[in-house]
């Protein structure tokens, strides 16, 4: 009968054909659905897993680069080079302290205009004496006693200036940093590895002060220097001067 083919209990059934275009249109769909919610998803956990590594893993901020004339730079200029980094390295092959209008004593002369404190560290001075100059800062806090003589590996003819600098130095309040490796530590740390450390630990000890720090151009390398070991473990805002 008609009834027997095309109804079920008085409902239209639609022809087998179309009911399977349906559903598969319907699972397409689905499918499509499916795919766009675990797309969001992956992208979603993506840009959380990134947002930690930024967060936990922030690369150390890199050291700037100065060139600053012998001579012909003003006070100003020394001002914001200053005021610009926490810490300040000048190659201690150009240092030159015979005249006043030299970088190093200009630089020294604005540190203390600045008003703040600072610390003066040198690769002339070997690791070894630094106990000497703490004791001798010690006492000078209470007396006023003559800074030591330490054995300064200075070029010939100006050792006499160095040490002329250092006591400049120490009457405006600046404490001086052995940062020469000792002979103890040949084997354990690199020259710059002992220096960066020591730079490192006075900066978070001290934090507002300023450091000038005279080292050998070599090891103010951007990528393998005492800037870059330093930046590992301080966020200081390290400058380098080229003169």
């Amino acid at each position: 009968r008609a009834c027997a083919r095309d109804c079920v209990c008085g409902e239209s059934r639609a022809p087998p054909r179309a009911i399977r275009r349906k559903r598969l249109s319907h699972n397409r769909s689905v499918d499509r659905s499916s795919v766009f919610l675990v797309g969001r998803r992956i992208l979603l956990a993506a840009g959380l897993l990134c947002g930690g590594c930024s967060l936990f893993s922030r690369q150390p901020p890199l050291p700037r680069q100065a060139a600053i004339e012998s001579r012909n730079a003003g006070d100003e200029k020394f001002s914001e080079l200053v005021q610009s980094a926490d810490i300040i390295y000048f190659p201690s092959e150009s240092v030159r302290l015979r005249a006043r209008s030299e970088p190093a004593w200009k630089l020294l002369e604005t540190l203390d205009r600045e008003g703040g404190s600072f610390a003066l560290g040198w690769d002339s001075i070997s690791g070894e004496q630094q106990v000497v100059l703490d004791e001798w800062s010690n006492r000078s806090a209470s007396n006023d006693s003559a800074m030591p003589r330490l054995h300064l590996d200075a070029v010939p003819g100006e050792e006499e200036n160095c040490h002329a600098f250092l006591r400049a130095a120490s009457r405006k309040g600046a404490h001086v940093l052995a940062l020469g490796r000792p002979t103890a530590n040949i084997a354990t740390q690199s020259s710059e590895e002992f220096a960066a450390a020591r730079i490192a630990d006075y900066f978070r000890q001290h934090p507002g002060e300023k450091i000038l720090v005279f080292l050998r151009q070599t090891q103010l390398d951007r990528n393998h220097g005492v800037p870059h070991f330093v930046a590992q473990s301080t966020k200081a805002r390290q400058l380098v001067l080229n003169p």
